[in-house]
Order: structure tokens, then sequence, then C-alpha cells
């Protein structure tokens, strides 16, 4: 190969022998059989382990054909990956040729946790700078995979740090009794001892949620108390300002039913908004129809005592001056990224 592919060679195997003096490293189930292996299943006594790509921060060699970091967390865990640097030469803007990480997660079946082959479909291309890639990744099952592949081209670029955490998918879980027959409907009553605060995610949260999907969340609070939902963060699909023709939305309905009227729409990404129903029940409706899923939404509720009479005289009092338009959709809310 000459004394370029002489040292590309030693560099990666430099590499290897890296992670193997700070890693569980193995050969296993690839997408192709020159691939490389490097498995991750502890953070041996640390808060978060650390992977990085071959020779960082120096630009990584060309002609990767295919190295895989397989990480692999208990079954009632997930695995959080945070890129603490990002750099990784863009060639196309699909990031599917050239140089590219692409990102696996549905890795369950046959064979190890974490294994993947020619048939496994990946679920993200990553290349670009810091501000292509995302914060965080989180799988929605106990496995995640990243390949990475260089084309045949050197370049500058140094490549990728960052670190990975397992985390327990119970710390996720919604407070609401799942309705049989439904994909991810659930009821949350004021009934009988049942808490008056509690959790609520969109599916698969903090991974990202499916496409083709709709869950309704059905409040039920006593007579005279009121139902205050608070969406801690929101991240559906990005796109203009307007929530009207999106395709990923969440409407919040003042009743039982979507006959009710409509007090809030909320796309793209937004952080810290309430809304509060005037009466005893409230519903959640979440849909997402796009290609390009987020993350989801993360929220709590309260079922609250009822109002002072202040405060119901002038709930009054703005239906009367109102009339029906005080019934009519509510706020869209919608805040971009930059």
């Amino acid at each position: 190969m000459g004394r370029r592919g002489s040292a590309m060679e030693l560099s990666a195997t430099l590499l290897v022998l890296l992670h193997l003096s700070m890693n569980v490293v193995d050969e296993g189930y690839a997408v192709n059989p020159s691939c490389t292996c490097l498995r991750f299943t502890s953070t041996y006594g640390k808060e978060r382990g650390t992977f990085s790509s071959p020779d960082y921060p120096r630009p990584y060699p060309a002609r990767i054909d295919c190295l895989l970091y397989t990480f692999v967390a208990a079954p009632h865990q997930i695995v959080e990956l945070v890129f603490t640097d990002f750099d990784i030469y863009k060639e196309h803007l699909d990031c599917v040729r050239g140089d590219y990480l692409k990102v696996y997660w549905e890795v369950q079946g046959p064979g190890p946790p974490g294994a993947i082959n020619e048939r496994s479909a990946w679920a993200k291309e990553l290349c670009g700078s810091r501000t292509d890639a995302p914060p965080a990744l989180y799988s929605p099952g106990p496995a995640m995979v990243l390949e990475f592949h260089t084309g045949l081209k050197q370049n500058n670029a140094t490549g990728f740090v960052g670190t990975y955490n397992f985390i327990d998918r119970r710390l996720f879980e919604t407070d609401g009794v799942r309705v049989p027959g439904t994909e991810c409907d659930n009821q949350f009553s004021r009934s009988g001892n049942r808490p008056t605060h509690g959790r609520l995610y969109s599916p698969r949260y903090p991974s990202i949620y499916p496409n083709n999907v709709r869950c309704s969340y059905h409040f039920h609070a006593r007579a005279k108390e009121r139902v205050k939902v608070v969406f801690e963060e929101v991240s559906l699909q990005k796109g203009d300002i307007s929530c009207l023709r999106r395709a990923d939305i969440i409407k919040v309905f003042d009743g039982r039913d979507t006959n009710a009227p409509a007090i809030a729409m909320l796309c793209n990404e937004l952080t810290g908004y309430e809304v509060l129903s005037t009466g005893p029940a409230l519903l959640l409706q979440f849909t997402a129809n796009s290609a390009t899923p987020g993350q989801g939404f993360a929220a709590t509720f309260h079922f609250q005592p009822p109002p002072d009479s202040t405060a119901a005289d002038s709930d009054r009092l703005l239906k009367l001056s109102f009339g029906k338009a005080f019934e009519s959709l509510g706020p869209e809310v919608s805040a971009t990224s930059k």
C-alpha cells in the first residue's frame, strides 16, 4: 500500500490498543466481515464513559471501511450518548456517502445484545460540524450502535469525542393507566387514592418517537377541580413557526373529547409552557405523522383544588363578555431552534 497506507494501518492499530486498555472490546456481529467492533458495557465506576474517533483530536484517517461502537446496557436501561465535539467532513447533504456516522438503535433480536447485520436499518446519519449533531442521542432499548465510515480522500476533519451513560428507563414511565387495546393512550384519574400529580411522556421518550402514531392522554379530576399540565420540554418535527399544518403536533382540549374547545396547539420546540382546564376534564392529543420525528415531550400534570370565588367570577365574566370567541381555538404555540 505504500508509506501512507502503512501509517493509516498503524494508526488504526494504536486506536484499538488504546480502547482495549479502557473498555471491553470484542469482535461481534457486524454489518460486513471487515467491521471492527468496540464494545462498551460499563462505565467502570465512573459517572460517564468516553469514546472517540481514531486519532482524535488529530484528523481521522481515510478509508475506514467500518468501525462499530457498540453500547450495551442492562435490560432495564437505555443508552445516552453526548457529543462534546463533532467534526465529520460533509461531502453530501444526506450524509450517506463519503464520511459519515450512522446510528442504529433497533438492534434487539437474535444474536448477542447490540448485534447488527447487513439487513439492519439505521435511524440517523450524521456528518458536518457540531451544530449538525444532536445534543444527545438516546436509545429506545438497551443497546445502540454507531458505524463510522470514511471515504477515499484524506481531509482535516478531526472526528468526534463524546461520553456515554446507562440510564434507568423507568425514570421515563408515564404515571397513567394504559387504555386496553391501544398503543399509547393513557387515563389519569383523581379517584380513590391516586396521586394529585405525576408525569407523562411521549412514546419512547427521551429517544425519538415513532412516526404514524396518535396518543390520547385523558385527565379526569374531581368535581370543581381543574387540571394543569406543564410541558417541561417539547421537541417535535422542526419547521416554520406555524402549527396549523404541522404533521407532528400536540393539541389540548378543555374537556373530555375533541369536541371540547381547543385551548392550545404546540409544535416545533419549546419549554415551560402551561395549560389549565376550566373544569375537571382535559384531553391531550399527540399526533406524529412526519418522516423526521423529534424527541417528543416531557410534562407534568396536577389536579388542582377549586379556584377561589374571585377566579371563578373572572372566568364567568370572560365567557359573558366574549361569548363563543372564548371557547374558540386557544393559543398556537411554536418555537424554532436557532
